[in-house]
């Protein structure tokens, strides 16, 4: 027996075992690392955050129903971008909303058609006044805050007259309005209650 034939073909042997073990090793790898991926699902993507601008607002509303011949009525609107005042009178106001108009905006940006006073300041600013009738509008993304402080402090002083009232009056009514509010939700209450008690009773009867 030649002995160097025999040892060439166990070497050989050992060689095709350890490829077959390698190969063998690499497919199971290959099918374990797919059965993992396939059960861990993917997070998805992680959206990219975005801002909003903020936006807050309020209104106000003031209705004088003292004289059904002079009733008035005043909306002033505040947002992050304008200000609006609108306002409907009785024509006999008119010469006192004009007189305060020009006292605060002056006549640098005036323009009159008959009894119509219009005030613009390219877009920050735009005021229309006509008989019984007055419309402010401003830009607040462009207009100074000193202006807009300005034109807020008029539509208060217009609000008062306009409507007939003051801001001690006002309060009053505000109050008013509150304590009738209360009264009303202590009635609620009450009758809840007593609702709630026959409740009670009729559920003993079984």
């Amino acid at each position: 027996m030649n002995l160097k034939t025999s040892k060439n073909r166990q070497r050989s042997i050992r060689i095709v075992d350890t490829k077959r073990t390698l190969c063998v090793s690499l497919v199971f790898a290959f099918f374990i690392t797919l059965d993992i991926n396939a059960q861990n699902t993917p997070e998805p993507p992680t959206p990219p955050k975005t801002t909003s601008k903020s936006s807050s607002s309020y209104s106000i509303s003031v209705d004088n129903d003292d004289n059904e011949k002079h009733n008035s009525s005043v909306s002033i609107s505040v947002s992050d971008d304008s200000y609006k005042f609108r306002a409907t009178y009785h024509d006999s106001k008119n010469t006192g909303v004009k007189a305060m108009l020009l006292d605060k905006l002056g006549e640098q940006y005036l323009t009159k058609k008959g009894n119509t006073y219009f005030w613009t300041n390219e877009e920050v600013f735009e005021c229309k006044l006509s008989n019984g009738s007055l419309r402010m509008h401003v830009d607040n993304n462009i207009a100074s805050e000193a202006f807009l402080k300005k034109i807020k402090a008029l539509g208060n002083d217009l609000k008062y007259f306009i409507s007939g009232t003051s801001k001690k009056a006002e309060e009053a009514k505000t109050a008013e309005r509150a304590k009738r509010e209360l009264e009303r939700a202590e009635r609620e209450v009450a009758r809840a209650k007593r609702e709630l008690a026959r409740v009670e009773r009729e559920a003993e009867k079984y």
